[in-house]
């Protein structure tokens, strides 16, 4: 049976396709509008998904390639132009080896050596200096603490407690020279005399000795100098009191009472800052101890004792060389100095045996590198009544990787390493080795100016009988003096010439490194590069429209819209009256 199509059905079927053509050509233009091929999810779902995949994917690349990798460059390129300019002021023509060398020739006058210090000072100043090198305001050096700078900025008054932890190998050997009165001559005192008559400037060539002494030296000089907690009337130390108001004696490890060469007992003194100086093995807690208070306030024993001195004088130094059991500190200079025994017991342990040395400083100088980079510290906070921790994980365990490493993520499950830490670049011992040798060499020139003082004295014939004698021993005992400290002094410098050669190769290593990791991220870098190109040829695939496919459809649209309106409007003007005629 046939279906009767009427007019009406006729005119909505024309209508509906009518729209459908304005749906189809609106869908085309908003596609030439905005060149991409869906405006909703609906549009096109399996082409929204996809879209989704891979612009969280190019999202990814492009984090890793224009952002994190750029940072990581930066920091990178940074880092190996501090590392150069470290390493040509160690090494490089005009650096300090350079100057080393010219310090080891043997036509040298204390003048020109002189002068040759002064522009390693200098030279120093500006090493660590350098340390301070930072990336848009991050410091380079310090690890996570990329606030701080590695070197004090300006000289700061604040006092730091500071752990340092050694082994064996860092016990050196110096040479000091004792010589007496002679650094003090002058033509006024050269025959000064004590009110006994006894000549005051009285040191002779068989006292000038030349004498080795093994140390620790501390990173730093400068420190605070021990001082009595407990002082009298005249501002002299003074004992410690029991209940009673009687001094505390000291007793021995026995418990016994401790007597002085005279037999007298010992009283019991208290001393701060609290300097101690330990080895052993930390964690069974077979340690031993040496302490400035080598007595609690109940008078017992608690460590050896250890001889505190503000300033190096020869006493100091003479102390260890006439005290085999003997362990001075020496706060000027920043040395801990052992009698023959204790460095006896220090060669003999294993070398991975740790050496704690405690002591506190509060009076810095611009470039001192700041302790917490390097030690287990504890300073006072700046606006809080509490105290600060630095790195103490590495009392916890000593041999754990305290490094502090910082990483870029530059891929998928790949991060690169952007920071060299201080602990690889800098060491304290390229500015205490420069300062050292620098009081060596005036010392130096002290002992030949007041030869030369003398000698023109002897010379000048206004000096006869006792005081030409006196200027006749005084002169013997300088020339023999300043045989010791020359050879001191060279010697000195050729072993400086050995141990900036070890700082360069560390400095080089560190090159080394920061060099083989920017090659690694520029290799990185051009591997994203190309993923980056092509997912974004994959987004443009699956999301661009194609102009020109675009521009052909809607000119075919265009031809069947005019066509199907001319059809619409035949249709649309035809009633069943025209049939029925």
């Amino acid at each position: 049976m046939a279906m009767r199509i009427t007019t009406k059905m006729i005119q909505n079927t024309s209508i509906r396709n009518l729209n459908m053509n304005k749906e189809r050509q609106e869908k085309l233009t908003n596609q030439m509008a905005t060149g991409k091929k869906i405006t909703r999810p609906s549009d096109d779902p399996v082409t929204a998904i996809r879209a989704l995949k891979l612009n969280a994917s190019l999202d990814k690349i492009d984090q890793y390639y224009e952002r994190n990798s750029e940072d990581a460059k930066s920091w990178l390129e940074l880092t190996d132009k501090a590392i150069d300019t470290v390493a040509n002021l160690l090494g490089g023509d005009t650096g300090m080896k350079a100057l080393l060398i010219q310090a080891n020739a043997d036509y040298l006058e204390n003048g020109d050596l002189l002068d040759i210090v002064k522009q390693l000072v200098n030279l120093a100043e500006e090493y660590y200096s350098v340390g301070n090198a930072d990336s848009a305001g991050r410091t380079l050096f310090t690890g996570y603490r990329t606030d701080l700078p590695l070197a004090f900025k300006e000289p700061k008054s604040e006092t730091y407690k500071i752990t340092e932890q050694r082994t064996k190998l860092n016990m050196d050997k110096m040479t000091y020279v004792a010589s007496g009165c002679l650094k003090e001559l002058n033509e006024g005192n050269f025959n000064s005399t004590d009110g006994s008559g006894n000549l005051l400037m009285n040191t002779t060539e068989y006292e000038v000795s030349t004498n080795e002494i093994y140390r620790f030296r501390l990173a730093y000089d400068n420190t605070d100098a021990v001082e009595s907690v407990e002082k009298d009337a005249n501002g002299d130390p003074a004992p410690i009191l029991d209940g009673n108001g009687d001094p505390v004696k000291a007793k021995d490890i026995n418990g016994n009472p401790v007597q002085d060469e005279d037999g007298n007992p010992v009283n019991v003194y208290m001393y701060e800052p609290e300097v101690t100086f330990e080895f052993g093995n930390f964690k069974t807690g077979e340690v031993t101890k040496y302490s400035v208070n080598p007595y609690d306030r109940n008078g017992n024993f608690v460590a050896n004792e250890i001889q505190c001195f503000a300033s190096a004088t020869e006493e100091a130094y003479m102390t260890v060389v006439n005290d085999p059991d003997a362990v001075v500190y020496i706060a000027s200079t920043g040395e801990l100095l052992l009698g023959d025994n204790v460095k006896q017991s220090i060669a003999e342990l294993d070398s991975d045996v740790e050496v704690r040395l405690s002591y506190e400083k509060t009076e810095w100088k611009k470039n001192d590198l700041d302790p917490v980079h390097y030690f287990y510290t504890e300073r006072k906070h700046p606006t809080q009544d509490r105290q600060l921790i630095y790195n103490d994980h590495f009392l916890e365990d000593p041999t754990a990787n305290g490094k502090q490493i910082i990483e870029y993520d530059i891929g998928n499950n790949q991060t690169i390493r952007v920071n060299t830490t201080a602990d690889e670049i800098y060491t304290h011992n390229v500015g205490r080795d420069i300062y050292e040798f620098q009081a060596m060499v005036e010392e130096q020139g002290v002992i030949l100016d007041n030869l030369n003082k003398i000698k023109s004295m002897i010379e000048s014939g206004e000096y006869i009988e006792e005081d030409l004698e006196t200027l006749e021993r005084q002169k013997a005992a300088l020339e023999k003096a300043k045989t010791y400290i020359d050879e001191k002094v060279k010697s000195r410098a050729g072993e400086l010439l050995t141990n900036f050669n070890g700082y360069i190769e560390q400095v080089n290593v560190a090159s080394t490194n920061c060099g083989s990791r920017g090659a690694r991220l520029t290799l990185i870098q051009n591997r994203l590069g190309t993923q980056q190109e092509n997912y974004e040829e994959l987004v443009s695939r699956n999301e661009d429209a194609n102009y020109a496919d675009l521009a052909t459809q809607l000119a075919s649209i265009k031809t069947s819209y005019d066509a199907a309106l001319a059809s619409i409007s035949y249709v649309m003007q035809t009633s069943l009256l025209d049939y029925i005629r």
